[in-house]
């Protein structure tokens, strides 16, 4: 067997893990400010080098907001910060690669049924320049036009406006993002080129029942490509 001897924990980790959990149960408000570095240094029985790396993992992820020379303050939560630092990094087998195409079945149509209502003119225009640049990579960089698909799918999304669709689908892509040039080298552009266009057309009309519909034969269309 490959194991390794297991390694101490670091103890910025086990500060930061505490301070996390006093500020997701509230026990700091948004907007109030922490005890300093040296306080919590005090408090922590450590050096103020791990209380810093400490906080600065804590800023990484919204909880809080350091400013300099005046301390580090309570951020209200972002529900997608949240939902995006909670799942690790996913190495997709072939299972996994089903269980996330299976769950794009059951959750991309009914949000593209959604952004067809709530799609801002500028978010509208912003899909069309992603479409247009999923044309003109589909020859000649299929990496390029990878990225496009991705983005098109991330701005359903966002066109939502709701955060915690935004953070699911935040996650989601996160995931998918390592196997996508793999999607698209096996199905070919000329697939996504076809529904997203009439995606983008449905989306236009504010169709939003057809918007649906048409997610979710395109989804379906990946899914039969991978698991007929």
């Amino acid at each position: 067997m490959d194991l390794k001897p297991v390694r101490r924990v670091r103890l910025s980790a086990q500060i930061e893990e505490q301070l996390k959990q006093q500020l997701l149960e509230g026990r700091w408000k948004a907007g109030e400010r922490l005890p300093s570095e040296h306080e919590l240094s005090r408090i922590f029985q450590v050096s103020r080098v791990s209380i810093r790396q400490a906080l600065q993992a804590l800023s990484a992820q919204g909880l809080i907001e350091t400013r300099s020379g005046d301390g580090s303050f309570v951020k209200q939560p972002d529900i997608r910060d949240l939902m995006q630092g909670s799942i690790p990094d996913i190495y997709l087998t072939e299972d996994s690669l089903r269980w996330v195409m299976e769950f794009r079945r059951l959750f991309e149509g009914p949000v593209a049924e959604l952004a067809a209502q709530r799609a801002t003119e500028e978010q509208l225009q912003q899909m069309d320049v992603l479409y247009q640049r999923m044309i003109h990579t589909a020859a000649t960089d299929i990496q390029e036009h990878c990225n496009c698909d991705f983005e098109f799918h991330m701005l359903i999304g966002c066109m939502a406006h709701n955060p915690m669709i935004e953070g699911v689908y935040r996650v989601q892509n996160s995931v998918m993002r390592s196997c996508w040039s793999n999607i698209g080298s096996t199905k070919g552009p000329e697939l996504g080129i076809h529904y997203h266009g009439l995606l983008l057309e449905a989306f236009r009309r504010r169709d939003a029942a057809a918007c649906r519909q048409i997610m979710d034969e395109h989804v379906l269309s990946t899914w039969n490509l991978f698991f007929p």
